[in-house]
């Protein structure tokens, strides 16, 4: 996950300025009293390994966190984390106690091959294949279903490095994407026989916004627009690339089900709204941020759909419709969905393309906020469920989380959210899991250990993991198969955190 703020720096004059004349939630009809999900629904949670494990220095990231002022106090995973590779027996106790049968997680590329020999020679470490083997047989001997993320924003550090980054980085270096299809057609032919649920690259946009527009992630361009959209145009070519090469290197069904290899990607899918509802150049911009953002890239990798200059209109002389070198090359959407965006056409930073300065933190609206100042809004989950559905495919919800060191909010969030999940498969989606974000409090990138994701605290000196008391509701809910609206109001009300971690 991936909080991105591109107009942090005049985020209290495009408040200030705010004219958003109501809470922009749309109106909806009576709530059913209860919604169940079909046996056999994932529930589960989610990590990944920069942000759990220890160790990883052979990647951009622990580059990029000995980097001056670049994470929220300086912190870094190594000492003060949660080292999961030496703790799995007991993160799976944390997850069977709250009636969990899936675990989504990575499987580092810099932690197996940390050198260009050792890929290049096919030499993985031996420490590493060992960490990963006993994490996949541990999670089959408790009956757990793996979802392994290939890409989770960290690169090894012999395809990136921070410290130059004026010159081409990871994706943008034309070497990437066969190296990374070689990649997964090693993991897949390894571990193919234990794992059926396959995630390519984790938010593909927001790895791209994160390091050429926003500055926090690896290699910290600001405003960079040209190799901001020339990484996500190296994504969408590389998880297709990816596909054909996880489905031939992986041909075992792991769990029984009658099918081999399910590969996706984790999207970030957000709900929008215009900052104006009545100026209809907000509106208007509201429309494009949606499509660059939710679509643009969906469209590509179910349709073949391919907007060179991300206008929309596939009219340019590099737009091409349905090409069969990128169309259904995915056989589910992942979504991940953490809050609504308010979208300006003037009024703040505008992003050329998409011409809107794009709001998330702080909104003007009543709604109670989390500890990133983002909006608790669980009727954005129902819309972009929606959404997805019409390209007619499965669906996972990949990350929904929020930061909540106190866990007061989090119980009513999850059941909230879940009730939104079920609400939508009752109109139509064909919705098969869910994985909350996340198991335990981890490092969250740029904002280091401040916010407090985790169903889980720990202790940092000793790694004793604390279960919070939200985890009996995911314990309810996931053993019960249902979520009741009467148990819903019976919850604490939401309170609006005090505290900000940025």
């Amino acid at each position: 996950m991936h909080r991105f703020r591109v107009v942090a720096p005049l985020l209290a004059t495009l408040v200030a300025a705010a004219s958003c004349k109501s809470d922009p939630g749309p109106s909806t009809p009576a709530k059913p009293a209860r919604v169940t999900f079909a046996k056999g629904f994932l529930w589960g949670t989610a990590t990944a390994g920069f942000q759990v494990e220890s160790g990883l220095a052979a990647t951009d990231w622990a580059a990029w966190v000995k980097t001056k002022d670049k994470i929220k106090n300086g912190d870094s995973p190594d000492a003060a984390g949660p080292d999961a590779l030496a703790h799995v027996d007991e993160d799976i106790a944390l997850m069977k106690a709250m009636g969990n049968t899936a675990y989504r997680f990575s499987i580092e590329w810099g932690r197996l091959y940390p050198t260009r020999d050792a890929f290049a020679t096919d030499t993985p470490d031996p420490a590493a294949i060992q960490a990963y083997d006993g994490v996949l047989a541990k999670l089959k001997a408790a009956g757990m279903v793996p979802m392994v993320t290939l890409h989770h924003f960290v690169t090894p550090s012999w395809l990136s490095d921070p410290s130059k980054g004026s010159e081409p980085q990871a994706w943008e270096r034309p070497e990437m994407t066969d190296l990374f299809v070689e990649y997964a057609r090693r993991i897949a032919k390894r571990w193919g026989d234990k794992v059926d649920w396959w995630c390519t690259i984790n938010e593909p946009l927001n790895v791209a916004l994160g390091g050429y527009v926003q500055g926090s992630f690896p290699p910290g361009q600001l405003l960079a627009l040209d190799r901001t959209f020339a990484v996500v145009k190296a994504e969408a070519r590389a998880h297709a690339k990816a596909f054909e090469a996880i489905h031939a290197a992986d041909k075992a069904d792991a769990d029984g089900d009658g099918k081999a290899a399910m590969v996706s990607m984790a999207f970030h899918q957000r709900e929008f709204h215009p900052l104006d509802p009545e100026d209809e150049a907000d509106v208007a911009a509201t429309r494009r941020t949606r499509y660059v953002w939710n679509q643009w890239i969906l469209n590509v990798v179910v349709r073949g759909d391919w907007d060179d200059d991300y206008d929309g209109n596939y009219t340019g002389p590099a737009d091409r419709k349905g090409d069969p070198a990128l169309a259904a090359h995915v056989d589910w959407v992942g979504v991940n969905y953490y809050s609504d965006t308010l979208i300006s056409a003037s009024r703040g930073v505008v992003i050329p393309v998409i011409r809107a300065a794009v709001i998330q933190d702080n909104l003007p609206t009543t709604r109670p906020k989390t500890e990133f100042g983002w909006d608790i809004y669980p009727e954005g989950m129902g819309t972009v469920l929606d959404e997805v559905a019409t390209y007619k495919l499965p669906i996972l919800i990949t990350e929904n989380g929020l930061a909540d060191a106190k866990d007061t909010n989090r119980a009513r969030f999850l059941a909230e959210h879940l009730y939104e999940v079920g609400r939508a498969i009752t109109r139509g989606a064909d919705i098969r899991g869910y994985f909350h974000w996340a198991l335990l409090d981890n490092f969250e990138w740029a904002s280091g250990f401040c916010p407090k994701f985790g169903f889980a605290s720990y202790d940092p000196a000793t790694k004793k993991r604390t279960l919070r008391p939200s985890g009996n509701t995911y314990r309810q809910i996931a053993t019960s198969g249902a979520v009741e609206l009467r148990n819903i109001e019976a919850l604490p009300p939401y309170t609006s955190a005090t505290s900000r971690c940025h």
